[in-house]
């Protein structure tokens, strides 16, 4: 009979066909001459029902014949599921299917003795309680709750910790088919399958583009909503910090869970986006200085501590401001995140780290920053000090569901090591959305993930380890001649005049075999991205469809394609509200990044009489048109101190012409250069 530690060595060779005691050691952390006796117990179990057995090879590899078939010991078996899977459904089941607690129906579910489902509900008490959850039993299991907002969070948690498994299509083990099928009944009589369908094409109407950790909280929050809504169960009555607006979705979601949301629920439920690292959706707030404050402080101050230049790099930058909302949002509204980073700090950059935290010591609100958020943090400054130009040869489809940090240190590697050219960047959610397999030469995931084709697959950690560079090589990439970084070279020629700099960095460009070397254009003001061009005056414009289209139009003379862009930013509104229109002061138009802009640029309408947008009017209509999710940030930031700091907006529904706006533009733009250098 197969059991216990045998059970976990078929699991892993289920996966893995061909491989080495030693392989299988590390993978379940058991010892190589354990592993050889269960091998030997396995093939005895072989042997008696006459099937093929497992074959030793030379060097400790094993290899498990094409025509053996190892589910067979994971079906009827007495010993189901491993220890650990088994507290898990328990642990399940006792958050959120309570009256289905019932020892004897689960010693036959599970075949185990009744002691030991018993000892199992000890562990997951000891470790309930610890957040004011208690198990107690009278007639029947109940649990005492005396915290509703941990309750809340560690239900949250617990179908986070199932999300994958319930996005899998292709479940591998008898333990995932129990997990998946278990939760699905526990949220009837809605059907899960329509509900993460109204989550694709809710995300898929706002544009919202999620990293896979962001994603999963997210999705989680809306299934642990759900069944709060299901069971009737009251939310905690706790400040949720944070409401959206989600437009006619909000039907199409009650229709899903056959439950009508009052005002407060509706709220919540719009509001979990808000706290996540997404992309494209702009919010257009005071708090966007503050951030920025925020980020050119943790530069200035690394900058400072580790005497390297981060102030040069554009991109650390724009990803510091697209991270630090979301966080700065977590931290007021006490959500946490629990996945473990710790691994993605090798040991040569753990003095980036420690200087980070030294740093966050000195601010009020970083001070309370959690180990996670310290690691994401540090992971921005390590991927700038990784950072080189990009050499294109092969194109790789890169796969990271950390977020925009990982995504950074992994695509700086491939480019600092590889002649490749980096396609496209997404998370694991999104691969059954990409169409683009033809463009692709070869697919590089950080996360494991199932692809919708074939193409040539590695697997690597986010900072490569030896086993990682030999998977590349694998895959066929080259690596390139010369890893000198050009800007360090450049930065080292200073001695020398302009001109003379100029000629030699030519040469070394051209020696070292760059393909190009192109600095990212910084772009911080307002008029980096409007000209006067951009800028219309008009009498009145009656509705606020053709102010979009007037707006859009002028994109167009810098190679955009006004036409696409216009569309997906009057759905946008048609989906999402006026949301980027402030009300009697201007309006802040914007789309997706992949709606036909090529080239960053702005444009500006002024209209003599207001224009409505729904139940707002405003005079002064923006529209922006951004390349990339980020590299509009520092523009819109000094436009939010622009109009908190000077007369702006007033002075500007003054202009009758774009010479005269213009000017507006030059002298309050200048008036905040002077502010800033005074204090």
């Amino acid at each position: 009979m197969v059991k216990g530690r045998m059970l976990t060595v078929i699991k892993y060779l289920e996966k893995h066909r061909e491989t080495e005691y030693r392989q299988i050691a590390e993978g379940i952390n058991e010892t190589t001459r354990a592993i050889r006796y269960d091998i030997d117990k396995i093939n005895d179990e072989l042997s008696l029902q006459k099937l093929p057995l497992i074959e030793k090879l030379s060097k400790g590899k094993i290899k498990v014949p094409e025509d053996l078939d190892l589910s067979i010991f994971l079906e009827d078996n007495e010993f189901v599921f491993l220890p650990q899977e088994r507290i898990n459904i328990l642990r399940l089941i006792i958050l959120f299917d309570m009256e289905n607690l019932n020892i004897r129906k689960l010693c036959e579910i599970l075949q185990v003795s009744r002691r030991s489902i018993q000892n199992d509900i000890e562990e997951i008490q000891k470790k309930l309680e610890k957040d004011d959850i208690y198990l107690e039993y009278n007639k029947h299991f109940f649990l005492r709750e005396e915290s509703e907002e941990k309750s809340y969070e560690v239900r949250s948690q617990e179908i986070r910790k199932h999300i994958k498994i319930l996005y899998k299509t292709r479940l591998t083990t008898t333990y995932e088919a129990y997990i998946k099928n278990r939760i699905y009944k526990i949220f009837l009589p809605v059907d899960l399958n329509e509900l993460f369908l109204w989550i694709d094409g809710l995300l898929k109407k706002t544009g919202w583009i999620f990293s896979d950790q962001s994603f999963k909280w997210y999705v989680a929050n809306i299934c642990t909503f759900t069944w709060y809504m299901i069971k009737e169960k009251s939310l905690p009555e706790k400040e949720w910090g944070k409401t959206g607006e989600i437009g006619e979705s909000l039907k199409d979601y009650e229709k899903c869970i056959g439950k009508i949301l009052d005002y407060r629920q509706s709220e919540i439920l719009a509001g979990f986006e808000k706290y996540t690292n997404k992309y494209v959706h702009l919010e257009v707030t005071d708090n966007l200085m503050n951030i920025e404050d925020m980020a050119e402080m943790l530069i200035s101050k690394m900058q400072g501590s580790l005497k390297i230049d981060f102030d040069q790099d554009g991109i650390l930058l724009k990803g510091l401001l697209n991270h630090l909302g979301p966080m700065t949002d977590r931290i007021k509204g006490n959500v946490q995140l629990h996945d473990d980073v710790s691994q993605f700090i090798p040991e040569k950059y753990q003095y980036v780290y420690i200087a980070l935290k030294e740093i966050l010591k000195t601010d009020l609100l970083l001070m309370h920053l959690t180990e996670n958020e310290e690691i994401y943090l540090a992971i921005y400054f390590i991927g700038s000090l990784r950072r080189m130009q990009k050499n294109s040869y092969m194109n790789v489809l890169l796969i990271c569901g950390y977020g925009y940090g990982t995504t950074s240190v992994v695509k700086d590697a491939l480019l600092n090591s590889y002649q490749v050219f980096v396609k496209k960047s997404i998370s694991a959610y999104q691969v059954k959305h990409f169409k683009e397999w033809a463009d692709v030469d070869v697919v590089i995931s950080t996360v494991d993930v199932e692809l919708p084709v074939d193409k040539p697959f590695a697997k690597v950690n986010v900072i490569f380890n030896n086993d990682d560079y030999i998977k590349l090589d694998f895959l066929g990439l080259q690596k390139k001649n010369v890893l000198t970084n050009y800007f360090a070279i450049e930065r080292r020629l200073d001695f020398l005049n302009d001109e003379d700099k100029h000629k030699v960095m030519a040469v070394i460009k051209e020696e070292l075999g760059y393909k190009e070397v192109r600095i990212p254009a910084k772009l911080q003001t307002l008029s980096d991205l409007l000209g006067i061009a951009d800028i219309q005056c008009v009498k009145r414009i009656d509705d606020w469809r053709d102010a979009v289209k007037k707006s859009t139009e002028v994109l167009k003379y810098h190679g955009n394609d006004a036409e696409k862009y216009c569309k997906n930013v009057i759905e946008g509104m048609e989906v999402r509200g006026f949301y980027s229109v402030t009300d009697e002061v201007f309006a802040l138009l914007h789309g997706s990044e992949n709606a036909g802009i090529s080239v960053s640029c702005m444009s500006l309408l002024i209209s003599e009489e207001p224009v409505r947008f729904g139940e707002k009017k405003v005079n002064l209509i923006f529209c922006l048109a951004s390349r990339d999710k980020k590299e509009h940030i520092p523009v819109v930031t000094r436009l939010m101190r622009m109009i908190s700091m000077t007369d702006f907006i007033e002075r500007l529904k003054k202009c009758k012409t774009p010479d005269e706006a213009m000017s507006v533009i030059y002298e309050c733009e200048k008036e905040i250069e002077e502010y800033a250098a005074n204090h």
